[in-house]
């Protein structure tokens, strides 16, 4: 089967009001801390390095705890028809990637497509941690290529923290499996796939990509009920499957890893994005680099990286762009494609 000609549509985004900073982040954990007071300092050196090493600075966090996920993602997702100059009426697919939900049954993509005012739509979910925006991009290209009627698609993500980021912390142990958790941001965020290019400029996608290692899925976890917890020293070792990864994928498409002009990638740290291209060889000034405005907006991230790419400089027709992200699992999903302003 071949790839469709398809575009990925500029992204539309939303966050939260509230933004927090590192030492509101800490206030916040001493505030929970009641154990031994001598062990405190070590904490509190434990988050500050962590946070220096990620580039952690700000992030956004819904104060609202009753706000739905599927409320947050029709906020981005109107936002995008808007944008795009599409009206909800020409979507036919609409497919939400968050890891965020309100609930098991229904989709959470039938409340999106009903907040956003769809009478008829093929609407599901996908969930792959934080690659699901990417990967609900993957499973639309794939929808065209086997529906011709199929002419627009909307993927949409919310994510919100709620009870899942905890600040509850009293020990060096129980620090280490929830560090991740505090370099974690809220955002909404919400593409376009269509048949043909869209106003203002879009994405030609020519090839997509799935590439898993299950053996891992036991370092990073959001259980149903409780906290989310990370074996993080263990997954920053798994960053080493990145690079000859994406050297593969950009082979397949003829490019060399300098032949791109813009990474927009994942940003659980600017560390790792640092790290994957030098390890590839290509200059960091080609990579999109936000965590610190944001930190980790889990799948909502290479989106929000796009579309600061796009408001913050230029991006000329025929520039080669690479979409990435790795995720609990462990698995990376890549999308290329070429921009036509």
């Amino acid at each position: 089967m071949s790839f469709p000609v398809v575009f990925l549509s500029r992204p539309s985004v939303a966050l939260p009001e509230q933004r927090l900073d590192n030492e509101e982040v800490l206030r916040r954990i001493r505030e929970n801390f009641r154990g031994d007071e001598s062990v405190w300092p070590i904490i509190e050196a434990g988050v500050r390095t962590v946070f220096s090493r990620c580039n952690s600075q700000f992030r956004y966090i819904e104060a609202d705890q009753q706000r739905r996920p599927g409320e947050f993602a029709a906020t981005a997702a109107r936002s995008c028809l808007e944008r795009n100059r599409v009206s909800p009426g020409e979507v036919d697919l609409l497919i939400y990637g968050g890891i965020a939900r309100e609930y098991f049954e229904p989709a959470t993509a039938m409340e999106v497509a009903a907040r956003v005012g769809l009478e008829t739509v093929h609407a599901f979910d996908v969930t792959s941690a934080c690659v699901g925006l990417l990967e609900a991009v993957h499973i639309a290209c794939g929808h065209f290529a086997l529906h011709p009627e199929y002419r627009t698609a909307l993927v949409v993500s919310a994510e919100l923290t709620r009870k899942f980021l905890s600040y509850d912390i009293q020990s060096p142990e129980e620090l280490v499996h929830k560090l991740a958790g505090l370099t974690i941001g809220n955002a909404a965020a919400a593409w376009l796939v269509r048949r043909e290019p869209l106003p203002g400029g879009s994405l030609r996608l020519l090839a997509a990509a799935n590439f898993s290692r299950p053996q891992h899925w036991v370092l990073c976890q959001a259980p149903i009920d409780g906290s989310f917890t990370s074996f993080s020293h263990e997954l920053f070792k798994l960053n080493s499957y990145v690079p000859p990864e994406l050297v593969r994928f950009l082979g397949t498409l003829g490019w060399k890893v300098t032949d791109v002009d813009h990474y927009v990638a994942h940003q659980p740290s600017d560390h790792m994005v640092q790290k994957v291209l030098a390890d590839m060889g290509v200059d960091p000034e080609r990579a999109v680099r936000i965590h610190h405005l944001y930190a980790n907006t889990a799948s909502t991230t290479v989106a929000m990286a796009m579309h600061h790419l796009l408001e913050s400089r230029p991006v000329r027709s025929g520039d080669k762009m690479l979409l990435t992200g790795a995720a609990a699992g462990v698995s990376l999903v890549s999308v290329a494609g070429t921009w036509e302003g």
